[in-house]
């Protein structure tokens, strides 16, 4: 029989890419099976984007 006022575990959650617990009201983004803090975002945006990256004057012409 198990114990009712046994607590249950807690995992933390964790930013995927600098691995720091992200805390109860904290904000994150879950993206593509990732967890990511607030700081981490800008980085991993510019990763995900990166295959629609244009430079100015050399855009392909489709």
């Amino acid at each position: 029989m198990l114990n009712d006022t046994r607590r249950l575990e807690r995992h933390p959650l964790l930013c995927t890419l600098c691995g720091q617990e992200i805390v109860p009201g904290e904000e994150y983004w879950y993206c593509s099976g990732n967890c990511v803090c607030r700081a981490c975002l800008p980085s991993f945006a510019r990763a995900e984007l990166a295959p629609y990256r244009q430079t100015r004057g050399k855009e392909e012409r489709l």
